[in-house]
């Protein structure tokens, strides 16, 4: 293992000595592609591309946040900064194996990809997945093998959603809506009063995203039968409303949380995120379920 991590040192050091500031900055938004910018890139094609798809893409993403989490905690393995403190003066929360930014951006771009089916389009997202992979070695914050790790764990994802994604699909389509909603409620809020306990914050955040989103999306499929089909500039229309409304939002209850993650701020993250993921996928297509955002509503579905 010592020998392994120093050749990852090694390698990270030979990649820094061609930053740039230049670079720097190109890599900079390339990180974010696969990290912070996901706050307003994916609403954005949620609500813009096909929503069903695009549910089923924001929920593996979900899911796959949650699984790289746990197998960062459950292998603690260091970051390149954890073993020299002078490969780069960042810092990030969390261990390094598997690479969050590498795992999520390769399970989206390649499910986008699969549904483009074009070869340029296929080009251009493997080529923002390697990026974004490459933009974390860059800058010092994973060894190599980090990087290696969350693209295998994205293609397990994939595999597990082309044997198994439709089959799952029609059961739920199956089941009652209270069923469905009911189960989801006792899940998450059990996982959530489990991560509560555990003073795990972002894994907590995550579940409560979820919990509103999947309740959202449950009633939306069912009684609003909102699809998001309509020409470029009522679908841009909609997403830049939705956008703008997300983000006075979040700044709004940016104030909520106290400084001390106590049981005030786990309540308050509990509804701030809850409300959070039910405006993606009820709130908004409510307000595009409106005649002059709605467009063509009757394609039928994949």
């Amino acid at each position: 293992m010592t020998e392994l991590l120093q050749w990852g040192l090694d390698f990270v050091a030979w990649i820094q000595q061609y930053r740039s500031p230049v670079a720097d900055k190109f890599m900079q938004h390339t990180t974010d592609l696969g990290g912070k910018y996901y706050i307003y890139f994916l609403p954005f094609l949620l609500w813009c591309l096909n929503f069903h798809f695009m549910v089923r893409v924001f929920s593996l993403v979900l899911l796959s946040f949650f699984i790289n989490i746990s197998f960062k905690d459950g292998l603690a393995l260091p970051r390149p900064f954890d073993v020299d403190p002078t490969i780069t003066a960042d810092r990030e929360w969390g261990y390094g194996m598997p690479s969050g930014h590498s795992q999520n951006s390769a399970l989206l771009w390649v499910m986008l990809a699969i549904n483009v089916g074009k070869r340029w389009f296929w080009v251009m997202a493997l080529s923002i997945v390697y990026l974004i992979g490459f933009s974390r070695v860059y800058f010092g914050l994973h060894f190599p093998g980090d990087i290696l790790g969350g693209w295998v764990l994205a293609a397990v994802l994939l595999w597990i959603n082309y044997l198994w994604g439709d089959r799952f699909l029609q059961w739920l389509n199956k089941q009652t809506i209270g069923f469905l909603i009911g189960s989801l409620w006792l899940l998450l809020t059990g996982l959530y009063l489990l991560y509560r306990g555990i003073d795990m914050p972002i894994m907590a955040g995550i579940i409560a995203i979820s919990l509103g989103f999947g309740t959202g999306y449950m009633i939306t499929s069912r009684f609003l039968h909102y699809n998001g089909y309509g020409n470029i500039w009522q679908r841009l229309l909609r997403s830049a409303v939705g956008l703008i409304i997300l983000f006075f939002y979040l700044k709004a209850t940016k104030n909520f949380f106290p400084e001390v993650q106590n049981g005030e701020y786990y309540r308050n993250m509990f509804i701030v995120n809850t409300i959070t993921g039910l405006w993606l996928t009820l709130g908004a297509p409510m307000i595009f379920s409106l005649p002059s955002l709605r467009g063509r509503q009757s394609k039928p579905e994949n």
